[in-house]
């Protein structure tokens, strides 16, 4: 990871007295705060489970999750393409994944992956997926989020919001075997969201904030998640190992 003694928090900040991670509501975009904390809830233990060795951090951006995986790895390799409007600063390859090709690494180089928020940019999700199971070692393990009933978060560079059935099917064409398949978000939780999305800044976004507070106080979303989860996935996260 290049400039890595450089590196600063975005999505998260740790709490060293209590040891935990909380969204960092100061770099979140203002209309993303509801889903981020729901993402956070089930990314980090995913995260910290499965991700370490050689890592492979793909679509890196601002590596956000480097906190969180960082003692588990013995070396980590970022790669994004050289137009990332999430900043440059740690990537150590350019790489644009919708131009043919293969990743520039040898087969069986990385003992996991992280592919946080990235496969709805990809053209030919598919041939990622291939890609993925070449670099890995056997055993090795990719970490996968992605959104579903979600807004347009790059306009114009989204091509798909894959279903749980279509991330399971590419991971298995791929020879990789799925141990955690999981939705998070349910009908109340895209409500919300979307109401965020409306009140994104300034005063309205305040009130957003409390009033997101109140709602989840009152334990909606929780209850109506239970029921929804499946049809009104927010998001899922993948965990797959070669």
């Amino acid at each position: 990871m290049r400039n890595a003694d450089c590196w600063k928090p975005t999505r998260l900040l740790h709490d060293p007295i209590q040891g935990r991670f909380r969204t960092n509501r100061r770099e979140v975009y203002g209309g993303s705060l509801y889903i981020a904390d729901l993402q956070h809830e089930h990314y980090l233990p995913l995260l910290q489970e499965h991700i370490g060795g050689h890592v492979l951090d793909i679509g890196c951006g601002p590596v956000p999750y480097y906190e969180v995986y960082k003692s588990k790895a013995t070396a980590i390799t970022c790669v994004d393409w050289a137009e990332s409007v999430h900043g440059t600063e740690y990537v150590d390859c350019f790489v644009d994944l919708n131009e043919p090709g293969p990743l520039p690494f040898a087969a069986e180089t990385f003992d996991s992956i992280v592919a946080s928020d990235m496969v709805q940019h990809l053209k030919r999700p598919e041939a990622f997926f291939n890609e993925v199971a070449r670099v890995l070692k056997p055993g090795g393990k990719l970490f996968l989020s992605a959104p579903f009933i979600y807004w347009m978060s790059e306009y114009p560079h989204e091509y798909h919001h894959l279903s749980e059935f279509a991330l399971r099917d590419m991971a298995r064409s791929a020879q990789l075997q799925v141990v955690h398949l999981s939705s998070y978000g349910g009908n109340a939780d895209v409500l919300m969201d979307s109401l965020n999305k409306l009140m994104p800044t300034g005063l309205s976004n305040r009130f957003f904030l409390l009033l997101s507070k109140l709602v989840v106080w009152s334990g909606w979303p929780k209850r109506n998640r239970a029921r929804t989860r499946d049809r009104y996935a927010l998001g899922y996260c993948l965990v797959a190992t070669r």
